[in-house]
């Protein structure tokens, strides 16, 4: 079965950046040589796609510095922008290890998108001292290696379509705000991509230590920014949705490009609950005016996985539709063309089956085992409070993989049939009917609810198992239902 999940033949893929260029998607990633460390082995990886799911990669573009030089330790995260037909590569630099380190942001130029050159005036833009913090404090440092650095990375420009000028957003941190949540977004401008011009922040919502792999674009008259934050740099991540602490989060402005910009009453993108496994997302145009999100997902087995050894600790995975509604917000969604990479698996069902236990747990084995897979039915609900799918069961439904749509607590839980406790879950507003579906692919779980994507989450546990119904405390109605089986 050929893998959905693309990474580099000989590296381990970062931070990643999509850019359409005419039919074609380019992808850059920081990568970092299997095996090896990452200090002054980092290059820029390029893969070029005709449809963001098979990608063939490409001469690696450029390098770390020479000792002495803002890059020299290692480089990572970057953003392209193509203008005029020539491409501009901004990423980040870090001259040296622990304290003291400066990141700053570097230019390299190409004529046709393979073959790079690093501008000679490097670096384009620091943080500048007005605006920005120069150091982390130690009363701010909760991971050894953070503490005295100059943090001041991730770049990404848009254009104003009416006036010419670019802008470009940088992670930074706010002399503004508290040590522990200065995480905000910095502002520069630009006319020629190469001179820019440092302005006070752009977003410094004073709620996150660091706010990371941001990404700025205009949509139907709105501004959006995305970024990626976890409670691992010490400050606790207080969400619009308090069980999605680690990921990707957006923030709108209806007042052009420099904001205020401000969360909707649902900031979460798609993140994950306690741990980060989805992140880096940014937005990449596709045709027809569409849009699709991608990202990297973490692999790394963590919590009730199997003792298992991930091969890899980061994949690029397939993408997804988002849909932007009237009022603003962004809902990632199912993208269909994943479909034709399966094949169909007959179920005998035709009638609705109806499971009810009012005082504790009833399962229904429907069919399986299959390995990975997408599964799906419509659910209602005549009473009661959970209701869900299981996934890669044993035959008694006693260990394997749940989603579940939980009334009572107003939420989409993803979790193990072994434990009382969920794994990961996400606030939803109760309905008495819905489509449940479940995209299984090897340690990858994604949960959509009237395929909307609510949870992407990875477990290494059942590699395989039967599919079936749940209830919780309840009764309820499943009809409708569809497996297909990856090729």
């Amino acid at each position: 079965m050929t893998s959905l999940f693309w990474t580099p033949k000989a590296h381990l893929p970062g931070d990643i950046h999509i850019v359409r260029v005419g039919n074609e998607y380019h992808l850059f990633t920081e990568q970092t040589p299997k095996g090896a460390e990452f200090a002054g082995t980092r290059t820029v990886g390029h893969a070029v796609s005709k449809d963001l799911f098979h990608w063939e990669e490409l001469p690696i573009c450029f390098g770390c510095g020479a000792a002495g030089e803002f890059d020299a330790y290692t480089i990572y995260h970057m953003g392209v922008y193509v203008h005029e037909r020539r491409w501009y590569m901004h990423y980040t630099g870090l001259d040296k290890p622990g304290p003291g380190q400066q990141q700053a942001v570097g230019l390299a130029t190409s004529e046709d998108g393979i073959h790079w050159k690093k501008h000679a005036g490097n670096p384009v833009l620091r943080a500048d001292m007005r605006y920005y913090e120069p150091a982390i404090p130690q009363e701010a440092t909760y991971q050894k290696k953070d503490f005295g650095r100059l943090w001041f990375r991730d770049p990404f420009v848009i254009r104003n379509p009416k006036t010419g000028e670019f802008g470009m957003i940088v992670m930074a941190r706010d002399m503004k705000q508290h040590p522990d949540v200065r995480g905000c977004l910095s502002w520069a401008t630009s006319k020629d991509l190469v001179h820019w011009q440092s302005h006070p922040p752009i977003y410094s919502p004073g709620r996150f230590h660091t706010i990371e792999t941001p990404s700025i674009f205009a949509h139907d008259g709105r501004h959006y920014i995305v970024y990626m934050t976890h409670p691992a740099w010490g400050a606790p991540i207080l969400t619009t949705d308090p069980y999605q602490t680690a990921g990707d989060f957006y923030a709108v402005s209806e007042r052009g490009w420099t904001g205020p910009y401000l969360p909707l009453d649902d900031e979460v993108l798609v993140a994950a609950h306690g741990q980060m496994r989805m992140g880096g997302a940014k937005l990449v145009d596709g045709p027809n005016g569409e849009h699709f999100l991608y990202g990297w997902l973490v692999l790394i087995p963590q919590g009730e996985d199997t003792d298992t050894e991930a091969q890899l600790n980061k994949a690029v995975p397939p993408p997804r539709r988002v849909r932007f509604l009237d009022d603003g917000r962004m809902h990632v969604t199912y993208y269909e063309k994943i479909e034709s990479f399966t094949e169909p698996v007959p179920i005998s069902q035709t009638e609705p089956v109806t499971l009810k236990n009012l005082g504790g747990r009833m399962t229904k084995s429907l069919a399986g085992p299959f390995g990975d897979f997408i599964f799906s039915a419509r659910i209602q609900f005549l009473r009661g409070e959970r209701a869900g799918l299981v996934l890669r069961a044993n035959d008694e439904s006693k260990v394997g993989l749940y989603a579940m749509a939980d009334r009572r607590f107003g939420r989409i839980e993803f979790g193990t049939l072994d434990k009382d406790r969920f794994i990961d879950a996400r606030v939803w507003k109760p309905r008495d009917e819905f489509d449940l579906k479940v995209i299984a692919h090897g340690p990858s779980i994604e949960i959509y609810v009237d395929d909307r994507l609510m949870v992407h989450n990875v477990r290494h546990r059942e590699t395989s198992g039967g599919v079936g119904y749940i209830v919780e405390r309840a009764e309820a109605s499943f009809g409708e239902p569809k497996a297909l089986v990856f090729k």
